[in-house]
């Protein structure tokens, strides 16, 4: 059986925010001795895009603040976040993925990553964006948007925040590829909520990027990560026609638990279950 969470709110219908968009391929670099916040919005200014969902593999982080996941919610949240962690000296990046919206009318982002403290221990979690600066210039990947954003909305279900896709027509450029940005729901069967997502868009080929939470998965390996409340991010995602013509979502993830113990590898389709959100931006191929 599939594993739940309770939320202290209703569900609210639909169970998937999904919002047509484009999407385009850019490269960034980002400059260090500015926070990260301010380093992205920067380096985004100047392609005349703020919308966008950002993959970085290499580079650091120097300072670092990051929180990871707990259950304890005080009993006004399913799950909640630990002390900061703010490790000494920098911190090398193997993988984060950032969600680049706004909040309150002003840019704000939603990151997850793995990364190596000078001392080797290797984490992960939620970064800190106002906290802490890139060690060096950093290449980026990013698909960035045009005709949609992530915007921080209040959610009854969850009494977080969370990041939404709204309309947003502000771009000076405009993107080529037809995308979809979504918001998966808590308790969503993570890989059918995509299919069935993608299938309303007319989209049967797609590569997937994002961020968001688990409650616990179980990996294609037979591995399992029990914990209920967690972080991950899409190392690689993908939409395909199986074998029968049926569009199937594949995820390969790094996620983060409780005890901030790392899996990473492909999760089973059909096993698991969104936590408190997933941000997914499906890309047409």
């Amino acid at each position: 059986m599939m594993r739940r969470i309770l939320q202290p709110g209703a569900p609210l219908a639909p169970r998937v925010l999904s919002l047509e968009c484009h999407a385009e391929r850019m490269r960034l670099t980002f400059k260090p001795d500015r926070n990260v916040l301010d380093a992205v919005h920067e380096a985004l200014a100047e392609t005349g895009f703020d919308s966008a969902i950002i993959q970085v593999r290499g580079g650091s982080f120097e300072p670092l603040a990051y929180i990871t996941p707990t259950l304890d919610g005080g009993g006004l949240h399913a799950a909640w976040y630990s002390d900061i962690h703010a490790p000494k000296g920098p911190a090398i990046i193997e993988g984060l993925v950032m969600t680049f919206g706004r909040r309150d009318g002003e840019p704000f982002l939603h990151a997850h990553g793995v990364w190596r403290h000078e001392d080797g221990f290797r984490g992960a979690g939620h970064v800190m964006p106002k906290d802490t600066q890139f060690g060096g210039p950093v290449e980026a990947e990013a698909w960035v948007l045009s005709g949609a954003i992530m915007d921080q909305l209040e959610d009854s279900e969850t009494r977080f925040r969370l990041f939404t896709p709204v309309p947003h027509s502000a771009a000076s450029a405009t993107a080529s590829r037809r995308a979809v940005l979504c918001r998966m729901k808590p308790n969503e069967p993570i890989h059918q909520a995509i299919e069935r997502t993608a299938g309303e868009h007319g989209i049967e080929r797609a590569s997937l990027h994002g961020i968001g939470s688990l409650v616990g998965c179980t990996f294609t390996d037979g591995r399992i990560m029990e914990s209920a409340a967690s972080e991950l991010l899409i190392r690689k995602g993908t939409l395909s026609p199986d074998q029968n013509g049926k569009a199937e979502a594949r995820l390969d993830i790094a996620i983060v638990d409780t005890e901030r113990a790392i899996y990473e590898g492909e999760i089973a389709n059909g096993t698991d279950a969104v936590c408190i959100t997933f941000e997914l931006l499906i890309v047409e191929e």
